[in-house]
């Protein structure tokens, strides 16, 4: 069995990254980081883990600072990058000075990052925090972007939306199974993209055919991402 811990302080870890594109366009506007082991284990195993063990910060924050270091540099000029983030680590007494750091190591990602908010069960606590609503509040002000992961729709109400007011909206994947047979899904999807405000945009995830992609871009979701646009890879 690895060791969890071993191999986050050594960092024997790497990152692939999975690209999200316009649906009009068919261009990549950006990616999103994703932790990988050799052997493979699923990186939840790992976090949760390091929440037993009461390191959770240092394992999300070991995974976001190499997402950072392991993605190309001047890609950062072209594309935006996505980085998974518990709740937890925002409301750590560290974050704001991990954060700093890697501004100042990495001063081209201002404006460049959407930090994804983990939607893991044992979090969901934080998200009623004052210190956790601060702290996204800051990371906006610190030039920096907000994502809800794994939308359904029957979670987050619009109401919670426009409490947190995120940038983008990421659909689960349940959203887009089987969506090019299912019409009233479809017509869920639409009236969901109906109520988002402009600067509040939808990402459908596990885009995983090319009937559901097809049909994606036709209900007009703005962006895209899944394993028949691409798989995660290193770049």
């Amino acid at each position: 069995m690895l060791n969890f811990s071993k191999l986050m302080e050594e960092r024997t870890f790497y990152t692939v990254y999975q690209p999200l594109i316009g649906s009009e366009s068919g261009e990549i506007f950006a990616y999103e980081a994703l932790l990988r082991t050799t052997p493979i284990i699923n990186p939840k195993i790992i976090f949760n883990y390091g929440r037993d063990e009461g390191n959770l910060f240092k394992y999300d924050s070991a995974a976001i600072s190499n997402a950072i270091k392991e993605f190309p540099y001047s890609y950062f000029e072209k594309y935006i990058l996505f980085l998974n983030v518990y709740p937890s680590s925002i409301v750590h007494p560290n974050f704001k000075d991990f954060i700093e750091n890697l501004l100042h190591n990495y001063p081209k990602i201002k404006n460049r990052i959407v930090f994804e908010l983990n939607e893991d069960s044992c979090e969901k606590h934080f998200w009623k925090e004052e210190f956790f609503s601060e702290g996204l509040q800051w990371l906006k002000c610190m030039g920096f972007k907000i994502a809800f992961d794994d939308v359904t729709f029957n979670h987050f109400s619009l109401d919670f939306i426009e409490n947190y007011k995120p940038d983008f909206l990421k659909l689960d994947r349940s959203c887009s199974e089987n969506l090019s047979a299912l019409i009233e899904k479809q017509i869920t999807i639409m009236h969901f993209i109906s109520k988002m405000k402009r600067n509040i945009y939808v990402v459908l995830e596990g885009i995983e055919t090319k009937k559901d992609f097809q049909t994606a871009k036709e209900i007009g979701v703005p962006y895209l991402q899944g394993y028949y646009i691409s798989k995660p890879h290193r770049i």
